[in-house]
C-alpha cells in the first residue's frame, strides 16, 4: 500500500513528524494505539524497510502520523529528515505491534507511562487515546530526556496536561535541567525520585498498567526500579526504541548458512560478527523483516540444524524459543553449519 505525505512538522531539532493522508474508505489503515507502522524507503536503487510507531491517536485524529528522530549515521532517518518532501509516496506495510491499548469506556484504571527520548511517540499515541476513550482511568507520565529542547510534543504535553488536570499529569527528568518548574527534576531516574513522584501523586506501588518505551538501558532502569518495589512483571509491558549493544565473541568464525525460504534455498558465508538477517540483505536474499532489533518478530524462523546466538532484549517468548525458533535479525551463527527454515 501506498500513502501520500501531507505535511512533514518539525517537533524538536532532530525530531519531526510525517502525516500520511488515511486513503480512501477501500483503503483506510486501521491500527491500535501503540503500534508501529513499517515504512519502505528507497535509497540510491535499494529498498530499506523501517518500523516506525504512530503518534497520532487512531481514534481521535482521521490523519496518520508517525514521529521519526535522528540518528547518527542512520542510514534511513537522516534520508527522512533531509530528503523526504510534502507529496512523496511512500510504501508501507500493515500496522503491527504487541505494546498497545485498546482502551475500554467503562474502565477504570491507573496507568503509569514510563518514556525515553523519542520512546514518547507510541505512548504519545496511546494517552490521547486512552484520555478520550477511557474517562474513568487516569495517566502518569514519566518522560526522561536530556535537556529541555529534546522533549518532543513538550507544548502539547503541557496542554493535555491543562485540559485534562484530574486524569492527566507528566512529570519531566532531564540530565541537564535549565527548565523551572515543579515537575522538571534534574539528573537520572532514580528509587528516590521515583518515589518522590509516586508519592506527589498519591500512587502506590502496586499492579497498576505500566508500559516503557525509550533506549534499553533506561527501560531495564525502570523494570528493576518497578520490580524492586513490589511490582509484579506480568503488569509491566515493554517496547524498546534502541536496542542493546551488541558484543559478539565469534568475529573470527565464518559459518556455512543455508536459509530455506519460500520455496528457495540460499546458501551463504555469515561471519560470527554479522547477524545472519543482514548478511541476507547485503546478498540480496530478500527475507521478511521490520525493526531489525528483536522487537516485532517479523523475521522468526526455526534453526533446524546448528547453533546460534540471539542478543539480550529480544521478544521471543521462550515457548517459541523451546521450540527452536530465532529471530534472524539478532541471530548471530556460533557453530561451522547453520541451517534456517521459515
Amino acid at each position: 500500500m501506498k500513502l501520500v505525505v501531507k505535511d512533514i512538522i518539525k517537533e524538536t531539532e532532530d525530531a519531526l513528524s510525517v502525516c500520511f493522508k488515511n486513503g480512501s474508505i477501500f483503503s483506510k489503515i486501521s491500527y491500535n494505539p501503540g503500534q508501529f507502522l513499517t515504512v519502505h524507503v528507497p535509497i540510491d536503487g535499494q529498498i530499506h524497510k523501517r518500523a516506525y510507531s504512530f503518534s497520532s491517536s487512531p481514534s481521535e485524529e482521521k490523519d496518520l502520523k508517525i514521529t521519526i528522530k535522528r540518528v547518527e549515521k542512520g542510514l534511513v532517518s537522516n534520508h527522512i529528515h533531509d530528503q523526504l518532501k510534502i507529496g512523496d509516496k511512500i510504501n508501507v506495510d500493515s500496522p503491527t505491534g504487541s505494546f498497545f491499548v485498546k482502551p475500554e469506556k467503562e474502565a477504570k484504571k491507573q496507568y503509569v507511562f514510563f518514556a525515553g527520548g523519542s520512546g514518547i511517540t507510541p505512548i504519545f499515541s496511546i494517552l490521547k487515546s486512552v484520555l478520550a476513550r477511557e474517562p474513568k482511568s487516569k495517566i502518569l507520565l514519566v518522560y526522561a530526556n536530556q535537556n529541555q529542547e529534546a522533549i518532543i510534543f513538550q507544548k502539547t504535553l503541557e496542554d493535555i496536561a491543562k485540559k485534562h488536570q484530574d486524569a492527566f499529569a507528566v512529570e519531566h527528568i532531564l540530565t541537564k535541567n535549565n527548565q523551572p518548574g515543579e515537575n522538571y527534576h534534574s539528573g537520572l531516574i532514580s528509587n528516590t525520585l521515583l518515589s518522590k513522584i509516586f508519592k506527589k501523586h498519591q500512587i502506590v506501588f502496586t499492579n497498576h498498567n505500566y508500559m516503557i518505551c525509550g533506549p534499553f538501558g533506561y527501560m531495564e532502569k525502570i523494570k528493576e526500579l518497578l520490580q524492586y518495589n513490589g511490582v509484579e512483571s506480568t503488569n509491566i509491558m515493554v517496547e524498546v526504541f534502541k536496542s542493546p549493544k551488541v558484543v559478539i565473541s565469534g568475529k573470527d568464525l565464518i559459518s556455512d548458512v543455508e536459509i530455506k525460504y519460500n520455496g528457495q534455498t540460499h546458501k551463504l558465508k555469515v561471519p560470527g560478527n554479522k547477524s545472519i538477517l543482514q548478511t541476507a540483505l547485503n546478498n540480496n536474499i530478500v527475507l521478511p523483516y521490520a525493526c531489525r532489533a528483536g522487537m516485532c518478530v517479523s523475521c522468526k524462523a526455526q534453526c533446524e540444524s546448528g547453533e546460534v546466538k540471539m542478543t539480550d532484549g529480544h521478544f521471543l517468548e521462550q515457548e517459541h524459543l523451546d521450540a527452536g525458533n530465532i529471530l534472524t535479525c539478532v541471530s548471530y551463527p556460533v557453530t561451522e553449519r547453520v541451517v534456517i527454515v521459515y
